[in-house]
């Protein structure tokens, strides 16, 4: 990732490279050891209507499988389910068409020519997976912060907090965070290096992966607007790198047509079939078919059905005010910067100048998907969505640091130099420990 435009800078980046992927393992090893910890000392809590995973009802009985779920089997929580279902018998019911294909299926491939129980396959595969893929994007988001601030201590700044991030559980869990973030850093990269077809690509990657990778597209359209304001020209790739985005959101969505809507003969497993009888849950079947089949994208369809509350100010109850306290660190962070930005910035021209800041898209993207989770979405998981989907949010809280590139050589309190990165410390590393104890016990958690 050598940039020949960054030639010019006072600092060499290279000692720090090497002190960022250090970090990163350092990190996911001690989220690793918290989760086995923590899992160990404290009973699991009895959530309520939550969804498991029938194959794990047939566990791995060898002693290697009873090893790899008792070091990690704290990961296998929440949405881990989901992926472990459609990991192991594809998409059987119609809840989990709300979970894209892309990460259930990498670990599938990765896992296909290697003999095993599938439940322990899973569980190795996504953990060591997700670790590996956190570790580069680290490097990813230290080259994308040094190419858009040309700030050598800002970009490191900005990695060491995504190492340490208050959602970092999510990312080493079996769930699909790390393949999208890493999907959108790196296609952010690549569109900050005006290679559009490689950005392209990792965003309609990033739609397969998560819905709100179709935000994405909002890169390549603002890139082709301003080519066409300064270099008087269209970049008919963004056009087609567009179409592609959208059609990548559109193929799911087809297959999941395909898959309910149209009456044929399914072969399932007797575990899926019981499971769906116990919990109600709709299977594709060959006597009819749903009601939302020709209606509505299936998509959001099954978000309205079963995660209830979504829409414009549908959460906003009074029983929610503890998850709107559990997101309000992060969305108070990126809605400052990105008022701040916009107060402090001319941006009567939307940043379409040549010599206009080459931060001004990722800051509106940041604040538009902020003002979405706040008034849309069910709260409690804006603070890992916002984590795993802008830079900003790293950006914004890199303000308060200056991270010395050797841990070992000083102490705790030259690194907090002011009250402001003193509280946001304190949330980084509280959401960090406490939120892997709350995750792993199946506690409310982002």
């Amino acid at each position: 990732m050598k940039d020949k435009k960054l030639k010019g800078l006072q600092i060499d980046p290279t000692l720090y490279r090497s002190n960022v992927w250090r970090l990163a393992v350092y990190s996911r090893i001690s989220i690793v050891i918290m989760q086995y910890v923590f899992n160990t000392l404290i009973p699991d809590h009895q959530a309520q209507e939550v969804f498991i995973s029938p194959g794990l009802l047939n566990n791995d009985d060898t002693s290697v499988g009873y090893s790899v779920t008792d070091i990690l089997g704290g990961f296998l929580r929440w949405d881990a389910q989901y992926f472990h279902h459609i990991y192991r018998y594809g998409y059987t019911y119609e809840n989990t068409l709300a979970f894209f294909p892309l990460y259930p299926y990498v670990l599938w491939l990765l896992t296909a020519i290697f003999s095993g129980h599938p439940n322990t396959m899973f569980l190795i595969a996504g953990v060591v997976f997700n670790n590996l893929i956190f570790v580069f994007t680290a490097l990813v988001l230290f080259n994308l912060t040094l190419r858009i601030h040309k700030n050598v201590e800002m970009a490191y700044n900005s990695t060491v907090l995504f190492c340490f991030n208050p959602a970092s559980v999510f990312f080493s869990a079996p769930y699909s965070e790390s393949l999208f973030v890493f999907t959108v850093f790196y296609g952010m990269y690549h569109i900050a290096c005006e290679n559009i077809w490689k950005s392209s690509l990792l965003f309609g990657f990033s739609v397969l992966n998560r819905s709100n990778g179709l935000l994405n597209v909002g890169f390549l359209l603002y890139y082709m607007i301003r080519s066409a304001v300064i270099k008087r020209k269209i970049s008919f790739k963004c056009l087609i790198g567009v179409c592609f985005v959208f059609a990548c959101f559109g193929l799911f969505q087809v297959y999941g047509y395909y898959k309910f809507c149209t009456l044929q003969e399914h072969t399932l497993d007797p575990n899926v079939i019981d499971y769906a009888i116990t919990n109600n849950l709709i299977m594709p079947n060959n006597i009819s078919v749903p009601l939302w089949c020709g209606v509505r994208i299936p998509y959001s369809y099954v978000q309205e059905k079963y995660w209830k509350n979504i829409g414009f100010l549908s959460y906003f109850q009074f029983k929610q005010i503890p998850n709107f306290l559990l997101a309000s660190p992060c969305i108070f962070l990126l809605l400052k910067y990105g008022f701040e930005y916009f107060y402090n910035n001319n941006i009567i021209y939307l940043g379409l100048r040549k010599r206009d800041r080459p931060d001004f898209v990722y800051v509106v993207h940041s604040t538009f998907l902020t003002i979405f989770c706040l008034f849309c979405i069910h709260v409690q998981v804006t603070t890992r969505m916002l984590a795993s989907s802008s830079p900003v949010f790293y950006w914004a809280c890199s303000n308060y640091y200056k991270f010395p590139l050797n841990f070992n050589k000083i102490t705790y309190n030259r690194i907090i130099y002011n009250f402001k990165s003193k509280l946001v410390t304190l949330y980084f590393f509280t959401y960090f420990i406490v939120g892997t104890a709350l995750f792993v016990n199946f506690l409310p958690f982002t």
